[in-house]
């Protein structure tokens, strides 16, 4: 196929397309520290859409990628100057929609890249809620799970997940205009009050749990360990899309004998 995204096609290109899944990446648009842009999570899942779906349709996949959302959950963060964010319900309305946009135009699989952790559970949360309420195949995946036993390996410190070592890296690589690593600093997080962490779950306020909207030590990061992490997440996703791609919806779909 050639182009493949759909703000970069015409009508006539789309209805000849012919497409089989539809890909939603979801970013987020917060601070990030002061050495990554707020638009990280935006500029960082969309490409890495973008070369998943390039790497799946060249594999033999029909993917039309969607455009990237750029605001999702980030009411934990609201006190953070500029925080964009959405309740979770509407953010899991805006999931019903497009779903409903895909079927509507002869797509019933659908596959949302998340690119932010707060919307983990909400976007969860949306696909049981549509298992009985759509005849589409919805999916959910997130770049760094795809490559997390490459994170390991690669990883010097142990805080991660926001403006840390990878997220950083994983810029560097993707997003380096975006990432102004003279002003990246290690911080601090707060540690919660329970002796076991894993006893009780519950949502982080951001401004109190850490000291600049980062975790951990991003002068760690490297464009080496970010390409590592990026390329293995490409190469996975774009296997799954071309797998779910040439799978007929029959009475056994997602599985098979």
């Amino acid at each position: 196929m050639g182009e493949f995204r759909l703000t970069h096609l015409r009508m006539p290109e789309v209805v000849e397309g012919s497409f089989e899944v539809a890909v939603f990446p979801i970013g987020s648009t917060e601070p990030h520290a002061f050495h990554l842009a707020y638009g990280t999570d935006v500029f960082a899942v969309e490409r890495f859409a973008e070369r998943a779906v390039a790497e799946a349709n060249k594999r033999g996949a029909r993917c039309l990628l969607l455009p990237t959302l750029p605001i999702s959950c980030n009411e934990n963060v609201r006190k953070c100057p500029w925080a964009m964010s959405l309740q979770p319900r509407t953010l899991m309305d805006i999931v019903f929609d497009v779903v409903t946009t895909a079927g509507r135009n002869g797509v019933r699989k659908v596959v949302l890249i998340n690119g932010h952790g707060g919307n983990t559970h909400v976007l969860q949360a949306a696909l049981r809620e549509l298992a009985s309420k759509s005849n589409a195949f919805v999916g959910f995946t997130e770049q760094f799970g795809l490559s997390a036993d490459v994170e390991a390996e690669i990883q010097e410190t142990e805080e991660t997940g926001h403006a840390c070592e990878v997220e950083t890296s994983v810029m560097l690589y993707l997003a380096p205009e975006h990432a102004k690593m003279e002003e990246a600093k290690p911080t601090r997080i707060r540690k919660a009050i329970f002796s076991d962490p894993r006893s009780i779950f519950f949502v982080k306020p951001w401004h109190i749990y850490t000291l600049n909207a980062g975790i951990g030590d991003p002068t760690k990061a490297t464009v080496e360990k970010g390409r590592r992490m990026v390329e293995m997440a490409v190469d996975r996703l774009a296997q799954a899309l071309k797998e779910l791609s040439e799978a007929p919806i029959d009475e056994l779909f997602p599985f098979k004998d």
